[in-house]
């Protein structure tokens, strides 16, 4: 007798079965994304820490040789601390094009064009590298006015005071912070620092010496380009603490009205509770500063104002802790 045979089920998915797949695999990856982006933010923030500590060793490297700490900017349309410190940066190809003794503009253009990763932060949001991408217009006015040649952008400002006064350019030599205009300087680029180490009486892990810059900071002009360009300012600008911090304490010096600086909190902030922003980040709730001691770390961009005050004096006497930040 013949067994009938069995039907055999046909090979395949059916389309519920697929759609069940597909559906799965789409939760799978709403549950990974997140994670994925937030291990890819992590690493960018460990390089910008990288890059700040960088930064640090490279101005403890000028200190060690020059015996003062580099000025926010030689003087007017020279160059600023980025510039003078290239050579300590392990960038030797670049830094020979530098000549300290000649003005930004006049400087070589592949040193004023070839970007140095250091100084750009990776989660930093760009339209290009450079100040004006190649091929456009240069401006009529503004900072990157006609004849204002193209440099690389900068994701990092020198930290120099707490104020910017009414008077602003008459009282840059008077700025509070580790980094600011030179005791000396004259026409043909020579100049001597004015702040050195020792004059950081706070402590060298209590002041800051480099931070993360705002959006508008690294837009607006070549982190070389020193043409009004005297460093950036974070803090309250407490009128006792910034006269503690000046020479001489501050004695005969007529602060006139003064501006403390904010942090910005997005990409678009110029003004934060009506102070201008010098400072901020692409990073997440918080920016990445280095500090006189060469370390690097990050601090809440929600840190209260007196909280960077005390940071950015170099001789405010405050009693601070790094977990403050």
């Amino acid at each position: 007798m013949r067994l009938k045979a069995s039907r055999r089920r046909p090979g395949g998915f059916t389309l519920v079965e697929l759609l069940v797949v597909i559906a799965i695999i789409g939760v799978l990856i709403a549950l990974l994304l997140p994670a994925v982006q937030s291990a890819r933010e992590a690493a960018r923030r460990n390089q910008c820490l990288n890059n700040c500590k960088q930064m640090g060793l490279a101005i403890h490297n000028y200190h060690d040789t020059s015996k003062y700490l580099p000025p926010s900017r030689v003087r007017d349309q020279y160059l600023t601390w980025a510039g003078i410190i290239l050579d300590y940066m392990e960038e030797g190809n670049i830094a020979d094009q530098v000549d300290l003794t000649k003005r930004f503009d006049d400087q070589p253009q592949v040193f004023r064009e070839s970007v140095i990763p250091v100084y750009h932060c990776p989660s930093r949001g760009r339209d290009g590298d450079l100040t004006i991408p190649r091929g456009q217009q240069i401006p009529v006015s503004g900072s990157n006015a006609a004849g204002d040649p193209i440099g690389i952008r900068g994701d990092y400002a020198c930290v120099s005071s707490t104020f910017r006064s009414s008077s602003q350019s008459s009282m840059d030599q008077y700025f509070d912070g580790a980094i600011v205009l030179p005791k000396r300087n004259d026409t043909s680029g020579n100049f001597k620092g004015r702040t050195s180490f020792k004059k950081l009486v706070d402590g060298l892990s209590n002041t800051f010496l480099v931070s993360e810059n705002s959006y508008w900071m690294s837009a607006r002009a070549s982190i070389y380009d020193g043409d009004d360009n005297p460093g950036g300012i974070m803090g309250r600008a407490d009128i006792n603490i910034v006269k503690a911090a000046l020479p001489n304490g501050g004695r005969g010096i007529n602060l006139g009205q003064r501006q403390g600086g904010a942090i910005a909190q997005s990409p678009v902030d110029v003004i934060v509770d009506g102070r201008p922003c010098w400072f901020g980040s692409d990073h997440p709730q918080v920016m990445i500063v280095t500090l006189a001691d060469g370390s690097g770390r990050s601090m809440s961009k929600g840190t209260e104002l007196e909280i960077l005050e005390a940071f950015v004096t170099r001789n405010g006497q405050e009693v601070v802790n790094l977990g403050d930040l």
